[in-house]
């Protein structure tokens, strides 16, 4: 085991990042179980820096809910995002959410049809006063969704990612930390503060940690 994870392990909370582009981005974003098996691969990877045995066949099925597996440890959890052939999972000893974007131009082509969806007045609101529009809304999305990830873990799972709320991550005493570049967005919803390790900034070159200006 290397000297970094051997001092992750004597921290606590402990998450772990992994995570790679498919080589064919564009076959994959029309073949979810290629996302889905090469998610599966690397979870397993992570299981076993920590001594977990976790064979990737053995990981629940696609489409059925957080990543769950026989062999991963009590306390221990597993998420799962992907994005146009991109794929980053994680590992963590309390419960979590990650989730990662991409500014497609077709879709910021529409941006204020997205900003409308959103579920809560004043973070609309936010968005549409903020110095770059489409920087806040991939912000205020990828926490909607890893806050929706995070309640998959708790005895209270949401129905939907539009039954989140943002204004409960204080309530709730969450942390949550964003890291954005080149298009990208990566948000992370946890039980306390984390130090992902390796940093995403170190896992993506180009992707930064970024203030959350929604909550300011």
């Amino acid at each position: 085991m290397s000297p970094s994870l051997n001092k992750l392990q004597e921290s606590s909370p402990r998450l772990l990042l992994a995570g790679g582009d498919l080589v064919n981005e564009h076959a994959a974003s029309h073949n979810g179980p290629a996302y889905s098996s090469y998610a599966r691969e690397l979870l397993s990877e992570l299981a076993t820096q920590l001594g977990m045995h976790c064979p990737p066949a053995l990981w629940s099925a696609r489409g059925h809910g957080k990543p769950t597996h026989p062999g991963l440890h009590s306390g221990w959890y597993a998420n799962i995002t992907h994005k146009k052939g991109r794929v980053v999972v994680g590992l963590a000893d309390r419960c979590f959410g990650i989730d990662l974007e991409y500014a497609a131009a077709r879709r910021t082509a529409r941006l204020d049809a997205l900003i409308d969806q959103l579920p809560e007045p004043w973070v609309r609101q936010r968005i549409r006063e903020a110095d770059s529009r489409v920087s806040a809304f991939y912000q205020s999305w990828t926490l909607y969704e890893s806050l929706f990830k995070h309640a998959s873990h708790t005895p209270h799972p949401a129905e939907n990612l539009f039954a989140m709320r943002l204004h409960t991550l204080a309530e709730r005493r969450l942390d949550c930390a964003v890291w954005q570049g080149d298009q990208w967005t990566l948000a992370l919803v946890s039980e306390g503060r984390m130090s992902p390790h390796p940093n995403p900034a170190t896992l993506f070159p180009g992707l930064q940690p970024t203030r959350v200006f929604i909550l300011d």
